[in-house]
């Protein structure tokens, strides 16, 4: 059969984080600078902390959990936050007033940072959209130009092509009457 697994949120799949340095990163590759964490609350946070400067991958592996039939998607989102240890001499007593203002003030700007990729995204699209317009519009001006030309000389055929009958039925008419001894 199968395992059977309570039907909680993180009892489809099974997330794991690795962060380690980069390959091209100047940070030394060890068992301090690498961490591995796999995700078992809904919520939280993971604190790493390693030695050196330089860059880091952030892997984020999703795997189903053995005996599912179906996947259950998951969604996950996680920030992260570059701090580094400060100086002695840069340490500096900060008031509980200060420390609250400095949170309103992180909360205001993640909102202002949220509005601003919002309305950068819909920029993009607007601007994707008179683009595909602009497209759209050439092509129907240009349709538009070929239908007038055909326009033009369209009659002028229709009328060369009544002369022609015209003229061609006149001297089957004259034939007639001049076989028949009428004229």
């Amino acid at each position: 059969m199968g395992i059977k697994l309570p039907d909680s949120l993180l009892s489809q799949t099974r997330v794991n984080f690795l962060i380690k340095p980069a390959p091209q990163s100047t940070m030394p590759t060890s068992t301090i600078n690498t961490l591995k964490h796999e995700v078992t609350e809904i919520a939280g946070k993971v604190t790493f902390k390693g030695e050196g400067e330089g860059l880091l991958q952030v892997c984020v592996r999703i795997d189903e959990m053995p005996g599912r039939k179906y996947i259950k998607p998951a969604l996950i989102a996680f920030r992260l936050k570059e701090s580094g240890e400060m100086e002695a001499e840069d340490v500096t007593e900060v008031t509980v007033e200060e420390k609250k203002g400095q949170e309103a003030a992180k909360d205001h700007l993640s909102e202002m940072e949220r509005i601003l990729s919002k309305m950068i995204r819909e920029a993009n699209l607007l601007l994707k959209n008179a683009d595909s317009v602009k497209n759209d519009e050439a092509a129907f001006f240009k349709q538009s130009k070929e239908m007038n030309a055909a326009s033009k000389w369209w009659p002028m055929l229709h009328v060369v092509v009544l002369l022609v009958m015209g003229f061609t039925q006149a001297n089957h008419v004259v034939k007639f009457f001049k076989g028949k001894h009428i004229i």
